[in-house]
Formats: structure tokens, sequence, C-alpha cells
């Protein structure tokens, strides 16, 4: 009997982890990563990781229990809060096509780079947010917790290891994919502005029916 309960909780925690990993899209902000950490000695960047992993499993918790009561009180929702993220990317993606690293990198210091942008929303964004509330409606709290911090765990262990690409692309081959992981980002918060308000006129537009 308790051989069958652990069997089906590990076959749950399976199943609402590819979501959230899916969600995450580690592989697709690795990129954008590097771009930030390539100028950082093994000590920051080791700061900057830790920041940004304990403030996205933070901030997915808290969404995930406390996300609903905070969004009803505020008067805010999820939509808002994508339309929000994407503005906050777009406008780093900006300053760094145009202006210098170094600038870039001094004004997201005062901030905490590991805090925002890539703990939030890179890591964990609108998209984690709304999957976290979804899946805990199907497998419960207890399951997609331990869900989420396998993934964070994974994402752990991706981001450790890009000091090896690092070394691979070099300094010319570091600053090119800089500025494509620019441009990407700056698709990205363009995306997330989009989803965010057809997903507003949609809210709405059901509302009236």
């Amino acid at each position: 009997m308790l051989n069958t309960i652990i069997i089906t909780a590990m076959y749950h925690i399976f199943l609402a982890s590819i979501p959230i990993l899916v969600a995450i899209d580690i592989f697709g902000i690795l990129p954008i990563y590097i771009d930030f950490i390539k100028d950082s000695d093994e000590i920051e960047e080791k700061h900057i990781r830790n920041n940004s992993l304990i403030t996205a499993f933070t901030v997915g918790l808290g969404f995930l229990f406390l996300g609903k009561l905070v969004f009803l009180i505020m008067g805010i929702s999820i939509y808002d809060f994508e339309i929000a993220g994407g503005i906050l990317l777009f406008i780093i993606s900006i300053r760094n096509l145009i202006s210098g690293k170094e600038n870039l990198k001094k004004s997201l210091n005062n901030a905490d780079l590991g805090v925002v942008p890539i703990g939030v929303p890179l890591i964990v964004g609108p998209g984690v947010l709304t999957t976290l509330l979804i899946l805990v409606g199907v497998y419960g709290y207890i399951i997609v917790t331990i869900s989420f911090f396998i993934n964070i765990l994974i994402v752990y262990i991706v981001l450790k290891k890009t000091r090896i690409l690092i070394k691979f692309l070099g300094k010319t081959g570091s600053t090119a994919a800089g500025k494509i992981a620019a441009l990407l980002l700056a698709a990205y918060a363009i995306m997330m502005v989009r989803k965010g308000v057809a997903n507003t006129i949609i809210h709405y537009l059901k509302l009236k029916m």
C-alpha cells in the first residue's frame, strides 16, 4: 500500500514537473543570462545566480499560496503582471542595445541583477505563475511545490555550467551573442505584452457575454 502511494506520488511529481519545465524554458533564457554575467567574476556570478534562484523560488512559492488573494486585494490580474513584466524586460533590452554594457550593469546592480530581471520575470514569469496555479488545482500544493523545487534545481545545474559556454564562445563570440540575446529579450518582452493585452481583451469579452 505504501509503495503504491509513493509510486503514485512520484508519477504525479513527474507529470507536474514537465509543464513547469516547459514554462520556465531555461534553454530559452540561457543566452540572456550569459549576456548578463559574462563580464562578472566567479564570486559575483555565484551571488547573481543564488539571488536569482532564491528570488524565483520565493516568488513562485509565495504566488502559489497567496497569489490569488494578493491579486484580488490589489484588483489586478495575471495579465496585468504579464504586461508589466514585458514592459520591464523591453526597457532593459533596449538599454542593453543602445547604451554601454557597463552603464546598464551599473544601473541594474542598484536593484540587484539576480532579483530583477533574472529571478523575475525571466526564470519565474507570468507563464510559470499561471502554470503553478493551474497545476495546484490538479495535483495539490505538496506535489506542485516539490515539482517546482525540482525545476529550480535543474535551473541551478544549467546556470552553473554557463562559464563553459562563455569560454567556448570567447570575447568576440560572447559580445555577438549578447547583442543577439538583447534582441531575443526584446522580442520576448513584446510577446509578453502582446499576450497580456490579448488575454485581457478576451477576458473582458467573456465577462460581457
